[in-house]
């Protein structure tokens, strides 16, 4: 008398709306991309703003403000803000982030960096669309992938002490595998997630998480590809 079916409750929507929520989700994602090289290439072409904010222990704020602040905005999100605040969130998180790897521009040739740049763009794509389109779970990978991300951001933070540069190298070689597996599976989740879902920061949680992998390949790139300047 009181058994409910799921399939009578869970409303999916349709393949159209899908595909328009997915669109949007994208939107977000390179609007945040946007802002990031915005932000990176102002205050890095500037060797004022880069002696302000990478000197003493400014540089130290700077550099891991963004790994505080990501477990921030994910709390704010998960709180289902009107799409708006959640766009101002997303949108305030990229900047810090720009700002943090505002360095790339007074550190790597401008040729380098649109390189990687495309070439992140590219292989993130084929990725996302493997994730999107793909029938197969990527569940088994997910949990995998997760744990190799945890050793890359802890093996990250000890080079900065460490300053090894082949270490450096293997350490954004093995990033740049682990993102695009990440890309692939969080892509698929962000697809499951609102087809079902229907909340307003729904879009932006998925923009984020995309963003991140998107950010993580292309600075991995440039690490391991880039020609520094002279």
């Amino acid at each position: 008398m009181f058994q409910t079916s799921y399939a009578d409750v869970i409303t999916y929507r349709s393949a159209s709306e899908v595909n328009a929520a997915m669109g949007r989700v994208y939107n977000y994602m390179m609007m945040a991309v946007i802002t990031s090289l915005a932000v990176s290439g102002f205050v890095g072409l500037n060797p004022t703003l880069v002696e302000f904010f990478f000197t003493g222990m400014l540089k130290w704020v700077v550099i891991f403000a963004p790994l505080v602040a990501v477990f921030g905005i994910s709390m704010a999100l998960n709180a289902n803000p009107p799409k708006s605040v959640a766009l101002m969130l997303l949108l305030g998180f990229s900047a810090l982030m720009g700002l943090s790897f505002s360095m790339i521009f007074a550190v790597y040739k401008l040729g380098s960096i649109a390189s990687a740049f495309f070439g992140a763009a590219i292989l993130f794509g084929v990725m996302s669309l493997y994730g999107y389109f793909t029938k197969k779970s990527l569940d088994s990978i997910g949990k995998f992938l997760f744990i190799g991300l945890i050793a890359v951001v802890i093996a990250s933070i000890v080079n900065i002490f460490l300053g090894s540069g082949l270490f450096g190298m293997v350490i954004s070689a093995v990033a740049i595998l682990i993102f695009l597996g990440l890309t692939a599976y969080d892509t698929q989740k962000i697809r499951e997630m609102v087809s079902l879902e229907s909340g307003s920061a729904v879009e932006v949680q998925g923009a984020l998480t995309l963003y991140l992998d998107f950010v993580n390949i292309f600075l991995s790139m440039l690490q391991l590809f880039g020609d520094k300047k002279e």
